[in-house]
């Protein structure tokens, strides 16, 4: 896979998991958790200007970004929510972290990765927190704390 190949898969990802954030946030709130709805929204903000920023980079280096969105499910139960995102997440960080190679040769390029995996890397260690609380308190415990704003 070229640079620019794996930016594109970047982009893709990150617009496509931005939306199904955005739906899990709107699904949350509907029901009545506010509080994770608010969390997960705020996470699809970011992912969006993730997305956003490696388009730019794209363009900064002459390249053309593609219109595209990866598919991911939309999960209705809160819990598999949550073990979906610690999934995902645990599987892009490795995929990340290796990629940075690819750009020693680009310095913006490799720190935007590096910042890109230092905000995947806080959201892992927040979905696993969560994972661990729902384990500790029970399950309808843990959503009676997600309720309201």
């Amino acid at each position: 896979m070229t640079k620019t190949e794996l930016l594109k898969e970047f982009a893709k990802g990150w617009f496509g998991n931005s939306q199904q954030h955005a739906i899990h946030a709107q699904l949350l709130k509907q029901r009545g958790f506010g509080k994770l709805g608010d969390k997960i929204m705020a996470e699809s903000d970011e992912e969006w200007a993730e997305a956003k920023k490696v388009n730019a980079r794209l363009i900064e280096l002459g390249e053309t970004p593609a219109v595209a969105i990866q598919e991911y499910p939309v999960i209705t139960d809160i819990k598999e929510m949550l073990e979906y995102d610690c999934k995902d997440s645990a599987e892009a960080l490795p995929m990340m972290s290796k990629s940075l190679s690819m750009f020693d040769d680009d310095y913006v390029t490799k720190n935007m990765i590096q910042e890109f995996i230092v905000d995947e890397q806080e959201h892992f260690n927040w979905v696993r927190q969560h994972l661990n609380l729902i384990q500790e308190i029970g399950y309808e415990n843990y959503l009676i704390e997600q309720l309201g704003e």
